[in-house]
């Protein structure tokens, strides 16, 4: 009996793996993974569910989304500029390198290549090419754009703009203190875009010494973000304001288009280069700047390295390191160490 459970099990597992497609079952019935009978769809998918994301793996919704888009990538550009995934060349790999350098940063490129190349192993570790043709992706040696130089006294006055940039009638007080105060936060938090769009009311706490965001950034990483006086002053004005309103939403940075969802990441951007226009003319600096002013201001006063490190939620030290090369020690960090307060 229990080993009759044991094979249903399996079963489900099975159908979940292929997709209950019986091609693809019967591709894994052998000592390699047979893909000569299936389309090139079918080997993407068999390739997805082994190699990628198998049913064991535990990998975050963010690693599932980038896997996503690199596959269906290297997929478009088999389809539209190749004879198909049996008959790649190496010429093809050539002109798929050209291509990813021309559309993509130099990360994202490298991202891209290295899901080909997993790809291309794949296939000739189970007899689909006669050669690896993984071996002819190379590194991308485009360099890195230069960073412009952070101007603090600037970047404070773009922050303080974030207000003026509210051209609607229609409760302007409310969206120039919303405004006011997602600048603000991206001033003296450090925080990614991304994880202030995300920030609730909820999220903010305090202790006996100070008000705090618990924020969750990359792979589900929680950290907490202490507030100086005035950001706690300007989140409660605004929810007080909010409820006055009757705008009903558990994000800071709300939306106005749908109710009780967070701004976009593009309204975001849109934003930071209104308020960069009303301080200068001609400057575009996305709202990732205001982050990387903060650590080097931070760096720049004194506090640690690690210290750093954990509270902007680095996955590796030799990031936080890229911003400053000599750094003095501090044990710890409060509201008083923060910047811009």
């Amino acid at each position: 009996m229990e080993i009759e459970k044991k094979q249903q099990a399996f079963e489900v597992a099975l159908r979940e793996l292929t997709g209950a497609n019986p091609k693809l079952a019967e591709a894994l019935k052998k000592d390699h993974i047979d893909l000569d009978t299936l389309t090139d769809i079918e080997v993407i998918e068999l390739f997805w569910a082994t190699e990628l994301f198998p049913i064991y793996a535990d990998k975050s919704p963010h690693t599932r989304r980038a896997y996503k888009q690199d596959l269906e990538f290297v997929l478009s550009f088999v389809m539209t500029n190749t004879e198909g995934l049996k008959r790649l060349t190496v010429l093809d790999i050539h002109r798929y390198l050209f291509d990813v350098n021309e559309q993509y940063s130099p990360r994202t490129a490298q991202r891209k290549n290295n899901m080909l190349k997993r790809l291309l192993t794949y296939l000739h570790i189970n007899q689909y090419h006669q050669h690896n043709l993984a071996f002819y992706v190379k590194s991308q040696k485009r360099p890195e754009p230069l960073r412009r130089e952070v101007d603090f006294e600037e970047i404070e006055r773009i922050a303080e703009s974030f207000r003026y940039t509210v051209q609607r009638a229609q409760k302007k007080e409310l969206m120039e203190l919303r405004n006011e105060t997602i600048g603000y936060l991206l001033l003296t938090t450090g925080m990614r875009a991304s994880e202030l769009l995300s920030v609730k009311f909820n999220d903010i706490k305090r202790n006996q010494h100070t008000f705090y965001i618990e924020v969750k950034g990359k792979r589900d990483k929680w950290r907490r973000i202490p507030l100086t006086e005035k950001a706690s002053h300007l989140i409660n004005r605004l929810q007080t304001l909010m409820m006055i309103e009757e705008v009903n939403s558990p994000y800071v940075a709300f939306s106005t288009k749908k109710s009780g969802n967070s701004m976009t990441y593009e309204a975001l951007r849109l934003m930071t280069h209104k308020a960069v226009e009303f301080v200068a003319a001609g400057n575009s600096n996305p709202p990732h700047w205001f982050r990387r002013a903060y650590i080097t201001k931070l760096l720049a006063k004194g506090s640690s390295l690690i210290g750093v490190m954990q509270l902007v939620g680095h996955e590796s030290i030799n990031t936080t390191n890229g911003y400053l090369q000599s750094l003095n020690q501090l044990s710890h960090m409060t509201n008083i160490d923060l910047p811009f307060e």
